[in-house]
């Protein structure tokens, strides 16, 4: 009789150790979870911070102090499309390619015989979207993003 309830209080010292143990389980499979979220979102945001670094370098790089003389004169009426095939140019920052495009046009003459020259940069990752900067003469007027459309 002594070994029967020497056994029994065994079996009941253990649940609660057992239920402590599944309760534990259960908070780690959660923190877990939750860690690898984390990490996941971590690596997005990463990504999403390393593509908009690549577009301040190129910004600092070839926007701030541009080189008109660079630019090819437009083949069409003001600007071609994007969407056209020209020339362009390749730019790199760690392991990232930017590619590029400068265009410049001439307006037609005003009343005085005066042209003014335009310019336009465009670059992009994807041939999809472009972000452009467009100058009258020296002075940058805008810029902005443009999609090509089929």
């Amino acid at each position: 009789m002594a070994a029967f309830l020497f056994h029994a209080q065994r079996a009941w010292v253990s649940l609660p150790i057992i239920a402590l143990l599944l309760a534990m389980s259960s908070l780690s499979m959660h923190f877990q979870e939750r860690l690898k979220a984390s990490y996941k979102w971590r690596g997005q945001v990463n990504e999403v911070e390393l593509d908009q670094k690549i577009w301040t370098d190129f910004h600092q790089n070839l926007v701030a102090s541009p080189g008109f003389a660079s630019a090819i004169a437009s083949e069409c009426i003001g600007f071609c499309d994007l969407g056209k095939p020209i020339q362009e140019k390749t730019w790199q920052k760690a392991k990232q390619l930017v590619h590029y495009r400068w265009e410049s046009y001439e307006s037609l003459p005003d009343d005085a015989d005066n042209t003014k020259t335009f310019y336009r940069l465009c670059a992009t990752q994807n041939q999809q979207e472009y972000r452009c900067w467009w100058w009258r003469e020296d002075r940058l007027l805008s810029n902005g993003w443009v999609s090509v459309s089929d």
